[in-house]
């Protein structure tokens, strides 16, 4: 799916309609998560899911909701990914509380989070108190391959994965913080990137919202009454409500499309289409790529994606003309174009530094097994087989 005003803008699903939305309510069971005075983040958290997912069933029956989970219990982060990747969703929204260090009583307000890099110590603490779930689960070195949620360099190599549904991710967290400041009053401390490992791992547009923090005594109060957490669960709700409003409306010219008209004006997406109604999808898309000018006897490829467009342009068109090694795959119904091959992460890490001064701010690194696109949770069991 993609929206049709944005070139770097794709979601998951292949269709053009939001059907499915899984809603994480943060912690559980031996996992508190923050603690107030008074109350658990996994409690207040758990109510907020499950009213979101309520006004969103009345309101949107034509709208499917998963929760990762319903009671009080410990859900791994992994697991929480997998729920909706499995579920093929259209978007994931986790809802957690934020805290202060001891002492600091003073710091309140609503923020919105989506997968990058931090811009400051503050957003790399959260992200660092929501990985430290990790610490809970049972052989999470293995899970996780060594992450350490305490290692600053450990979210920086973990920002470079994500980027593909960005895009989507910041409209849905603007919506969000919109409604929390406009509709119920909080104090908005905006939309912020940082390393989640529950967002790392989903593949569609994903957000991690933070409402409020259990260290300030009247934030806490709020969070722990049942009008509070009805009020922001509706404020989530209608922020869901707008993004697939307006999704859904800046794609209804392609829905409406009759199959003779796909033809003639998309007909190379039509084509697809056609060609995958007729046989049984795979798990991703043979990548149509040409060889690389690195690492051509590698099985495995780094490449820097840097722009995705609904129809197929040609590489020697001359928006590319100053791109090193163009090349373009189709995936996920869209046609993807990148650049470069390389053998290593850190190669094309640096490489995705120059196509960001090209103007492609969300150039990130995608990798390649055998000309198949793969993610990097499946580098890792690539890598664990040697």
């Amino acid at each position: 799916m993609l929206f049709l005003s944005s070139n770097t803008s794709v979601l998951a699903q292949k269709g053009m309609q939001i059907r499915t939305v899984v809603i994480d309510a943060g912690h559980g069971g031996k996992d508190s998560g923050a603690v107030g005075k008074r109350s658990k983040e996994k409690n207040i958290t758990l109510a907020v899911a499950l009213k979101t997912g309520k006004y969103i069933q009345e309101k949107l029956p034509d709208v499917k909701v998963i929760y990762t989970r319903q009671t009080d219990k410990f859900v791994e982060l992994n697991r929480r990914a997998e729920i909706a990747n499995k579920n093929n969703a259209d978007l994931f929204i986790s809802i957690h509380c934020n805290a202060m260090p001891k002492g600091n009583t003073a710091t309140y307000g609503a923020e919105t989070f989506v997968m990058g890099e931090h811009k400051n110590k503050s957003n790399l603490e959260v992200a660092m108190l929501e990985n430290a779930a990790i610490l809970y689960e049972e052989n999470s070195d293995t899970v996780y391959d060594g992450f350490n949620p305490n290692s600053t360099e450990a979210y920086i190599a973990l920002s470079l994965f994500q980027g593909e549904y960005k895009t989507q991710s910041i409209r849905l967290a603007q919506n969000v913080q919109e409604q929390f400041a406009k509709r119920v009053g909080r104090v908005d401390r905006g939309v912020q990137q940082a390393g989640f490992l529950v967002l790392h791992r989903t593949m569609m547009p994903s957000v991690l919202i933070e409402l409020g923090f259990l260290t300030n005594a009247s934030e806490e109060t709020f969070l722990l009454s049942d009008d509070g957490q009805s009020f922001m669960a509706s404020a989530i709700f209608r922020a869901f409500r707008d993004f697939k409003k307006e999704f859904e409306r800046e794609n209804a010219p392609l829905l409406e499309l009759t199959d003779k008209e796909k033809a003639i004006l998309v007909p190379e997406t039509y084509a697809e289409e056609q060609k995958k109604q007729q046989q049984q999808p795979s798990k991703t898309e043979q990548p149509k790529t040409t060889p690389p000018t690195t690492a051509t006897q590698s099985d495995v490829v780094f490449k820097v994606q840097f722009e995705t467009k609904p129809q197929k342009i040609a590489l020697t068109d001359t928006r590319y003309k100053k791109i090193p090694n163009p090349d373009v795959y189709y995936h996920n119904g869209v046609y993807k174009y990148t650049s470069g091959a390389f053998d290593t992460m850190e190669k094309a890490t640096e490489h995705r530094k120059t196509i960001q001064k090209m103007g492609y701010s969300d150039a990130f690194v995608v990798i390649f097994h055998k000309g198949n696109r793969i993610t990097s949770d499946e580098l890792e069991q690539l890598q664990k087989k040697k």
